[in-house]
């Protein structure tokens, strides 16, 4: 069970959501406490917090989907995919650096979720933002 305030605004539910799914999606490191909630060994582990960052910012928004719709800015970025504009800023650098390396769609994986996306981009080429 993930337990989150959900009187914050949606996108950083959203955001924060991704980001405890990734703690237990990237095997780190957890304990029960006495109450019998689960939480991380070492939550003030940097690398732990960003690397569980890194797999909301990706979940949230997929590099194969921001290319399928050209989406370049942070501020395009935080309103197709409903993130912060700090996550949106950082995703929007990584996208800088995959633009220029141009190779996308070339893992089978990145393919599959490219491809499960595809109406949605195909929509939104139609009726864009």
């Amino acid at each position: 069970i993930i337990v989150f305030d959900d009187s914050m605004p949606k996108m950083r539910c959203r955001f924060t959501l991704a980001h405890e799914l990734g703690q237990i999606v990237l095997h780190h490191d957890l304990v029960s406490d006495a109450s019998g909630f689960v939480k991380v060994i070492e939550p003030s582990n940097p690398q732990i917090e960003t690397e569980a960052d890194w797999f909301a910012a990706r979940l949230l928004a997929p590099a194969c989907v921001l290319w399928g719709l050209n989406l370049r800015t942070a501020s395009n970025i935080a309103r197709v995919c409903n993130i912060s504009r700090q996550a949106a800023e950082v995703r929007a650098k990584r996208m800088a650096i995959l633009y220029k390396r141009g190779k996308f769609l070339f893992h089978p994986l990145e393919r599959r979720v490219f491809e499960q996306f595809q109406p949605f981009i195909e929509a939104s080429r139609k009726n864009p933002f």
